[in-house]
């Protein structure tokens, strides 16, 4: 007479969870969204909240057999929660909202990043459901669509933005031309977050004038058009790519420590060199001018931070010191500190660490896609660190859109890389 394993009183083994098959609407989707990123950079760059939201929603039908959720979801998650608590402190919060309004609706941070993490999250989700040939595709049209972004925002910088005032003035919004070149700044912020995952499509020899011409319109219409941001940006993705792609593993542990560090001791560092004056910026030297704006608000924030160092002053706090304080900080860390506390600053730093332990897991198995994720990572951080609001939902939406972008790639690449006992 047998005994089961439940009459033994064992568990059964259970069974290995299998990954879900490729999907024809995640291709659709990716591909979809990749093919638009371009004309959102150049013409709606607040879209991307929109259409990263609505892809997400489209694909929630394929959690129900997605992976299963990851430890840096699960720290999105903690993080989110922790920032919907703060707001029961924070000076931003009203005292008594007028619902009826949409814009008192939408000035409330808290709700929206609890939708933003569920449908940026199943659009990420969905990449991984991308067959080797759908990952290809998307990867392709993002490059190209890069490329063709790269050569037209050179032409709008060397020109003064023609088409784009045109097409304003076509559409009943005719607009000045500074502020016209303002706007087409703005491509430059996509173009530095995905130029080192687009490069490396177009890796080969025979394509590496395709690449030159994209680096070249890149950095010269950057500078051209005062976008100080994208430019540090670039410089800094290119680093960390010939860092990981020449110097491994080493390379992956260093910068997961100097992101650690950077959301951890931000404040301490603006202490450590809050000893008067740093810059002196010459009249009509608008860079410079520009650095020593964020440096007093850096500044004034990390006092307002020694005030209320564990808890923070709650969500979406920093837009209620002005005028020292814009609307936001300038700069990631330093605002998370001051909002959310150490508790934030901690969850933060920890979601990062995940990320460059997911880069570094990919580095045993294809180097080259390692070091491209790791400059679209590090050109986030550098954006992140000099320009725009955490919460602002078009930067979220952009951060999600560069990690569907490098599982596409990584997708992509498994045909010459296939994984060894781990997914890319």
């Amino acid at each position: 007479m047998s005994l089961t394993a439940a009459d033994a009183g064992t568990a059964p083994p259970r069974p290995a969870l299998q990954p879900a098959p490729p999907s024809a609407l995640a291709a659709a989707l990716v591909v979809g969204v990749c093919g638009l990123t371009p004309v959102l950079a150049y013409l709606w760059s607040l879209g991307f909240a929109a259409v990263v939201a609505l892809a997400g929603l489209l694909a929630a039908p394929l959690l129900f057999r997605s992976r299963r959720p990851s430890l840096g979801l699960a720290i999105l998650l903690a993080l989110t929660v922790w920032a919907v608590v703060s707001a029961l402190w924070s000076v931003a919060t009203p005292a008594h909202p007028d619902f009826s309004r949409y814009k008192a609706v939408e000035q409330f941070i808290a709700p929206k990043l609890v939708f933003q993490l569920a449908l940026y999250g199943a659009f990420v989700a969905a990449a991984f459901r991308l067959s080797p040939r759908g990952g290809s595709l998307a990867a392709l049209v993002l490059a190209v669509g890069m490329v063709l972004l790269a050569l037209l925002f050179l032409a709008e910088a060397v020109l003064k933005a023609p088409l784009y005032q045109w097409i304003r003035a076509a559409a009943g919004q005719a607009t000045r031309p500074d502020w016209a070149m303002r706007d087409v700044a703005r491509s430059g912020y996509v173009l530095a977050l995905l130029f080192w995952p687009a490069a490396l499509r177009f890796s080969s020899r025979r394509l590496w004038p395709v690449f030159a011409a994209m680096a070249a319109a890149a950095l010269v219409g950057a500078y051209l058009l005062n976008a100080d941001a994208p430019f540090a940006a670039l410089g800094v993705s290119t680093l960390v790519f010939l860092a990981v792609r020449f110097g491994g593993r080493p390379a992956v542990l260093a910068m997961a420590a100097a992101v650690v560090v950077y959301f951890l001791a931000a404040p301490l560092v603006v202490l450590a060199l809050d000893q008067g004056q740093l810059l002196h910026p010459a009249p009509g030297d608008i860079r410079m001018q520009s650095w020593a704006i964020r440096l007093d608000i850096w500044r004034f924030a990390t006092q307002r931070i020694l005030e209320h160092p564990l808890w923070g002053w709650g969500l979406d706090a920093a837009r209620t010191f002005g005028p020292e304080i814009p609307l936001h900080t300038h700069n990631a860390a330093i605002q998370v500190w001051l909002e959310l506390g150490a508790v934030g600053a901690l969850l933060t730093a920890l979601f990062w660490a995940w990320v460059m332990m997911r880069v570094e897991q990919l580095e045993a198995l294809d180097r080259p896609m390692a070091a491209a994720a790791a400059a679209a990572a590090s050109a986030y951080l550098t954006i992140g660190a000099l320009s725009f609001g955490v919460w602002q939902e078009w930067w979220l939406a952009l951060g999600a859109l560069v990690a569907v972008v490098c599982v596409a790639l990584a997708k992509s690449r498994e045909a010459l890389h296939p994984p060894a006992g781990a997914g890319a």
